[in-house]
């Protein structure tokens, strides 16, 4: 089908449930975005049967572990015409049945809308789901098509715009270090929330979440606006859309400015005096944050001499 922006997701019948405190009972069916491929599958009556059998599996995980939050994937690839299917709710669309409700709404738009098109997605506020005539879980995180949905009411104070921009720009850096890759905070009369598709990585969330920063800094001084991508979903809103206490602290999430403040003790063997010694833990920490060392080194706690600045920067965040 067409690339449509759909979030990639992982291996087929996975859930993963949410470390958010679930609220009281809303799908938040609202619709945002909704595409069908211009493609119709064929044998249509397989490929839908095919279809079916998945979005059952995708239900019934999502009404599994109080559906909070829920994350699925599932699968039919050996049928005639193969299916792929993925729904992922946002962590505070919780209670008693929320996430399966919204993925029920979801669903019939698809089912109204699509027919036998051999793709679809439906982004709702509470959730979203996605199918495929092929397998698109480990599809880029941002795809061309995202977009910005604002309501097109402005707050009048003026500062409202400011503050969502501001706890926006740091839900897109916190958000991809948060556990589950999702966080929610308010600040200053905004509430906002910013999630990835868990299998996207924190490298992918950061990627996805900044395009979505980018988009919707484009509603206010609108009350309300989201950011909807193939792996993310941001919306901020001058109104609570989550329980209180399904925010989190931001402040460990954010990298503080880089300093070099590092101090490296020298290390000296036989092969080289142009390399500085680091403890364990920083060498790992050079490897998470993608420092590159050659082969000969790769393995050992040396960095070369020439890269103590980049070095410095990296540990003394």
């Amino acid at each position: 089908m067409d690339r449509l922006l759909l979030a990639p997701s992982a291996v087929a019948l996975l859930v993963v449930a949410s470390a958010w405190v679930p609220a009281a009972a809303d799908p938040q069916i609202t619709l945002l975005n909704l595409g069908c491929s211009q493609y119709n599958a064929t044998p249509a009556a397989a490929f839908l049967a095919a279809l079916n059998a998945t979005f059952a599996v995708l239900r019934a995980n999502l009404s599994s572990a109080g559906g909070g939050g829920g994350f699925a994937t599932a699968a039919e690839p050996r049928a005639a015409a193969p299916a792929f299917a993925m729904a992922q709710c946002r962590p505070y669309v919780a209670g008693t049945g929320s996430c399966a409700a919204c993925f029920d709404a979801a669903a019939s738009r698809l089912r109204a809308r699509c027919g036998a098109a051999n793709g679809g997605r439906a982004i709702l506020d509470g959730c979203v789901v996605r199918y495929e005539s092929a397998a698109f879980f480990d599809g880029p995180a941002t795809l061309p098509g995202n977009t910005q949905v604002c309501n097109g009411t402005a707050v009048a104070d003026g500062s409202f715009a400011g503050a969502a921009r501001g706890l926006v720009g740091d839900l897109a850096a916190a958000a991809p270090r948060a556990p589950g890759l999702a966080a929610a905070a308010a600040r200053g009369g905004v509430y906002a929330a910013a999630q990835c598709v868990e299998t996207v990585g924190e490298g992918g969330c950061e990627q996805c979440l900044a395009v979505a920063a980018r988009n919707i800094d484009g509603c206010p001084p609108d009350s309300d606006g989201r950011a909807v991508d193939a792996g993310c979903f941001m919306r901020y809103s001058d109104k609570p859309f989550f329980p209180a206490n399904a925010t989190i602290d931001l402040a460990p999430y954010l990298r503080s400015p880089v300093q070099l403040k590092l101090v490296l003790m020298p290390f000296v063997d036989s092969r080289s005096k142009d390399f500085f010694a680091v403890s364990e833990k920083q060498h790992r920490s050079l490897i998470d944050n993608g420092f590159k060392l050659d082969s000969q080194h790769a393995g050992s706690n040396q960095v070369p001499l020439c890269a103590v600045g980049k070095v410095g920067a990296i540990l003394a965040q």
